[in-house]
C-alpha cells in the first residue's frame, strides 16, 4: 500500500456500547469469547482464501481480529487518522493513543525461515528479507514517532508484527525487536500472547513495551544536584536575619493568633470569602467556578451554598443549625476555613454566639497523641466548659443539679428506709448511685450538657475543625461523632472538610448514610489579606497596639521589623510585580500566600541589613521580584530542593528524551489556550490533551509523568472531586492552576528561575553537562544560565516541535534579555 499522503474524509468506525472491563470474571469472559472468535475466524479464513484487497481485508478480516478477538471496542479507534497530511488505517486509544495497525492487503504477506520457530525476530532482518513488510513496518513507525504512539503493526489480516515503536531509551525503533504471528493458526497456538500484547488490556498494561524492550530503559543522567556535599543545605542566616525571622514570626503570626489581641485582629484583618483575584493570570470565570465542576454528574448531586457572600454571612448558615444534622464547611486547604469561624464567632454571629456555650476542636492541633478521638472530644469538650464557661461538670453541687429528679426517684427506691434508720448508709448508696453516672463519661457529659443549656437558656454550638489535616479514618470518626452530637444534643455541630474529603466520604464513607448541608468557602483575594496583614503587623511592631505579653528587650528588634515591613508595602504599592507572584504562586491558598511573605522576611537570601541602610539614607527602598523570587524558591535551603519549594523545576525529565524538558510547559500552554471555552469552566478533557501532546512526539508514558507531576505541585487541578479524591490517577479533565500560569507565564523567563532549576535538572548532552556546575558568584550563575539555555535550545532544535501554545524560542529569547539586563547591573 502506497503511503497515504492525499487528502482522504476521516472517518470513525461505527460505535458500539462496551460493556465494563473493570471485573476480573468479565477479563476472563472476554478472553475465553475472543479465543473462541479467533477460531471462527481462522476457519472463515482457511475455507475463503482469497485474493481480497486492502478495503476487502479489512472489512473481512483486520476489522474481526482486533474488534472481536483481541476485546477492542470500536469507539476506541479511529480509522484514517490525519495529522499533518498523514493518515493512519487504525488508532487505537484507551485514555491515549496507544497502537496504529498499518493495513496491507490479503496477497501482500511474508515467509519466515524453515525449521524456525519463534515469536520474536530482529526488525532489521525482517525489513531486509521481506520488502514490502519492511515499507509498510517503517511506515507504522513513522507514524506512531509523529502522534507519539508507542506501539506499531502491520496486518493483512491473517498475519500480525507488533513493534515498540517510541523509545526514549537511546535505541532508534527499527533496531528493535517485533513479536510476529505468521498465520491465524499461530495465532491460536499463542493466543495467550496474542491477547497479552495487542488487546486491550495488554496494550493498556503496557505488556508488549514490557516485553521487546527486555530491560529498563537507561537512567537519566544525575543532576547536578547529585555532587553537591550536603545538598540541598541550609543556608547560613547571621544574628541580624535571625532576628529578624523570630520578631516576624512573632509580630505576622503567633501574636495575631494569640487571643489577647484576637478581636483587633479579626476586625482590623479579616476579608470576606469569595472575591476575585485581580492579579491571577487565569480568567475570572475560572476563578468564579471553583466548587461548582466537582460534583457535576453526580446522583444525587448534593446541596453547595457559599457560607458568605459579598453582603455577608449566608442566613440559611446559622438557621440550619436548628436541623438535627452537623453543618458541613467546605473549602480548600488555606482558604481560610479556620478564621471564617473565627470571625463568625467573635465578629460576623458575635450576638448569637456571645450568648451560647461554644466548644472549638482543633483536630489539626490537638488530639493527635490520643488514641481515641471520642475520648479526646469528652475531655476537651469538659476542659472548656470549666475554663470558659465556669462549669465544673463533677462538681458536688452541679452533679446533684444535673441528676436532681433521678435523685428524687432514687430516695422513694429500694434505699429509702435507710434514710431514717441508717443515714450514713444511705448518703453511701446515694453516692454511688451519682458515681454511676458520672462514670459514664459521655451519657453524663450529655446530661451536664443538657442541664446548662436548659438552665442558662444558651445555645450550644461545637466546631470541629480541621479533621482533613489528619487521616482519613479520623475524618469519618470526626463525622460520626459530629453526627451523633446533632442528632442527640441539644447542640448545633459545625465540621470543616475538603471538598476530595467530603466527595469520597459522601461516596464510600460515613457521609454516604446521611444527607448533609454543605457551605463553601471561597478564598479571598490574596492581596487584601497581605495588605491587611502587613499593615496590622505594621502596627504591632511600631508599638502602636500595646501588647502585655511580649517579651524584653524585643523593641529594638521590632523596630528593625517595621523598617522591613514599610519597605515591603511601599513596594507592593510602587510596583505590581510582587503581589502578582505571591497571589498567583499561592493559587488562593491564603496560608501559603502569608508563607511566601514572611519568608522574605528574616531570610538568609536577602540583605535586610543592605534594606535598612538605604532606607535610611534614603528615606525609600523597593524590592525588586528577582530578590523576593530567590526568597520564595530557595526558602531556609542552599540549592533548589524541589521538594520543600513552592516553585516547581518545569525541565525536569523522566527519560533520556531531549524533548521532555518541554513537557510540562507544553502541557501548561496547551491547557491555557483551550481553556476559553466558557462551556467547560477551564476545563480541558484529558483524552483530548493525550491527543494534542502525541501529536508532538510525545509517549502516553511521557504526558503521564508530566499530568502526575502537574497535579502533586498544583500547577493544574482535576475537574471532578472523585478525581481529586485519588491524586495518583489520571483524571477526566483538567485545568490550568494561578501557580501553573505564572509558572509558564512569567518564572520560566526569569534568571530567579533557571539559577535555581539548573540543579535539579539532568542535562542529557555530554559537554553541555561537564559546563555546567555548582558556583556561588553571581557572574558564574550568570554564565552557568547562559550555557543552560544553550543547552535548552539545542534540545528544542532537536524536538521538531511547533507549538503556538508555547513556544520555547520566544520564551529564549526573553530569558537571555533577562540575564544581559542583570550583568549590564553588576
Amino acid at each position: 500500500m502506497d503511503i497515504k499522503s492525499k487528502k482522504r474524509s476521516s472517518y470513525i468506525i461505527c460505535s458500539r456500547s462496551e460493556k465494563n472491563r473493570g471485573n476480573g470474571c468479565d477479563l476472563m469472559n472476554d478472553y475465553e469469547t475472543a479465543r473462541q472468535k479467533l477460531e471462527e475466524l481462522a476457519h472463515y479464513y482457511n475455507e475463503n482464501i482469497g485474493r481480497r484487497n486492502e478495503a476487502t481485508t479489512r472489512l473481512h478480516l483486520i476489522d474481526r481480529l482486533f474488534f472481536e478477538c483481541l476485546a477492542w471496542s470500536r469507539d476506541d479507534c479511529i480509522a484514517e487518522e490525519s495529522h499533518e497530511g498523514m493518515y493512519t488505517d487504525y488508532t487505537f486509544s484507551t485514555t491515549r493513543r496507544v497502537l496504529i495497525v498499518e493495513a496491507k492487503r490479503e496477497g501482500t504477506y511474508f515467509q519466515l525461515p524453515v525449521g524456525v520457530r519463534q515469536r520474536e525476530y530482529a526488525i532489521p532482518s525482517l525489513c531486509r528479507d521481506y520488502d514490502d513488510l519492511g515499507v509498510a513496518i517503517k511506515q507504522a513507525s513513522g507514524y506512531c514517532q509523529a502522534r507519539g504512539v508507542p506501539v506499531g503493526a502491520v496486518c493483512n489480516g491473517h498475519q500480525v508484527v507488533a513493534f515498540v515503536a517510541t523509545r526514549s531509551d537511546g535505541t532508534p525503533p527499527l533496531q528493535g525487536r517485533a513479536l510476529v504471528f505468521p498465520s491465524l493458526n499461530e495465532m491460536l497456538a499463542g493466543f495467550l500472547d496474542l491477547w497479552n500484547e495487542l488487546s486491550r488490556p495488554g496494550l493498556t498494561a503496557a505488556h508488549l513495551e514490557a516485553r521487546l524492550l527486555g530491560r529498563a530503559p537507561s537512567p537519566v543522567p544525575a543532576k547536578l544536584s547529585a555532587g553537591i556535599l550536603g545538598y540541598p543545605g541550609m543556608k547560613d542566616r547571621n544574628p541580624f536575619q535571625t532576628d529578624l525571622q523570630i520578631v516576624s514570626e512573632l509580630v505576622l503570626e503567633d501574636l495575631a493568633r494569640g487571643q489577647e489581641l484576637e478581636d483587633d485582629f479579626l476586625r482590623e484583618c479579616y476579608c470576606k470569602s469569595g472575591a476575585l483575584s485581580q492579579y491571577a493570570l487565569i480568567s475570572k470565570d475560572i476563578l468564579s467556578t471553583r466548587y461548582s465542576s466537582l460534583f457535576a454528574g453526580e446522583q444525587g448531586k448534593p446541596t453547595l451554598v457559599p457560607a458568605a457572600t459579598k453582603k455577608g454571612i449566608s442566613p440559611d448558615l446559622v438557621a440550619d443549625g436548628l436541623s438535627r444534622r452537623p453543618i458541613l464547611l467546605i473549602g480548600d486547604v488555606g482558604v481560610g476555613k479556620t478564621t471564617f469561624i473565627r470571625h463568625l464567632v467573635k465578629i460576623d454571629a458575635a450576638d448569637i454566639f456571645d450568648d451560647a456555650l461554644t466548644i472549638y476542636l482543633d483536630l489539626g492541633t490537638q488530639g493527635a497523641l490520643t488514641s481515641h478521638l471520642k475520648e479526646f472530644v469528652l475531655e476537651e469538650f469538659t476542659r472548656q466548659l470549666c475554663t470558659r464557661d465556669g462549669v465544673d461538670i463533677e462538681e458536688r453541687n452541679f452533679v446533684r443539679a444535673v441528676y436532681h429528679l433521678d435523685l428524687e426517684r432514687f430516695r422513694s427506691g429500694i434505699y429509702s428506709d435507710l434514710k431514717d434508720a441508717d443515714p450514713v448508709a444511705f448518703a453511701r448508696k446515694e453516692i454511688e448511685f451519682l458515681e454511676s453516672k458520672v462514670d459514664k463519661a459521655d451519657v453524663h457529659l450529655q446530661a451536664s450538657v443538657t442541664h446548662v443549656a436548659k438552665g442558662r437558656q444558651k445555645q450550644v454550638v461545637v466546631f470541629i475543625d480541621n479533621a482533613d489535616q489528619r487521616e482519613y479514618e479520623v475524618q469519618q470518626q470526626a463525622f460520626l461523632i459530629a453526627q451523633e452530637l446533632a442528632a442527640t444534643w441539644p447542640a448545633t455541630i459545625f465540621v470543616a472538610l475538603r471538598p476530595e474529603t467530603f466527595y469520597r466520604s459522601l461516596r464510600t464513607g460515613a457521609l454516604s448514610g446521611y444527607h448533609p448541608r454543605a457551605f463553601t468557602i471561597s478564598p479571598p483575594r490574596v492581596d487584601h489579606v497581605i495588605n491587611k496583614r502587613l499593615a496590622f503587623g505594621l502596627r504591632l511592631a511600631s508599638g502602636e497596639v500595646p501588647i502585655t505579653s511580649l517579651p524584653e528587650g524585643t523593641k529594638a528588634k521590632f523596630h528593625n521589623l517595621a523598617t522591613i515591613i514599610n519597605a515591603f508595602q511601599g513596594s507592593l504599592e510602587y510596583s505590581s510585580d510582587l503581589m502578582e507572584a505571591i497571589d498567583n504562586i499561592s493559587a488562593g491558598n491564603v496560608r501559603q500566600a502569608l508563607d511566601l511573605v514572611k519568608s522574605f522576611f528574616g531570610s538568609g537570601h536577602v540583605d535586610t541589613q543592605k534594606i535598612i541602610r538605604i532606607r535610611a539614607e534614603s528615606g525609600n527602598y523597593f524590592v525588586p521580584i528577582h530578590e523576593f523570587l530567590r526568597a520564595v524558591i530557595y526558602g531556609d535551603n542552599q540549592h533548589f530542593d524541589p521538594t520543600r519549594s513552592p516553585v516547581t523545576n518545569l525541565f525536569d525529565i523522566s527519560s533520556n528524551d531531549p524533548k521532555e524538558h518541554f513537557i510540562l510547559p507544553l502541557t501548561l500552554g496547551v491547557v491555557i489556550s483551550l481553556s476559553g471555552n466558557a462551556t467547560t469552566d477551564g476545563y480541558v478533557d484529558v483524552r483530548y490533551l493525550y491527543g494534542v501532546l502525541q501529536n508532538y512526539g510525545y509517549t502516553p508514558q511521557q504526558i503521564d509523568f508530566a499530568l502526575l507531576r502537574g497535579l502533586a505541585r498544583r500547577l493544574i487541578e482535576s475537574g471532578k472531586a472523585e478525581d481529586r479524591a485519588t491524586p495518583t490517577a489520571i483524571p477526566q479533565a483538567v485545568r490550568v492552576t494561578t501557580s501553573g500560569a505564572y509558572h509558564v507565564q512569567r518564572l520560566i523567563r526569569m534568571f530567579s528561575f533557571v539559577d535555581a532549576v539548573v540543579v535539579d535538572t539532568p542535562i542529557l548532552n555530554k559537554d553541555s553537562r561537564a559546563r555546567i556546575k555548582d558556583v556561588s558568584d553571581v557572574g558564574d550563575r550568570l554564565e552557568r544560565a547562559e550555557f543552560f539555555l544553550t543547552y535548552l535550545d539545542a534540545q528544542w532544535e532537536l524536538s521538531g516541535i511547533h507549538s503556538e501554545a508555547f513556544d520555547w524560542k520566544s520564551v529564549s529569547q526573553e530569558l537571555l534579555e533577562n540575564i544581559v539586563r542583570i550583568r549590564g547591573r553588576l
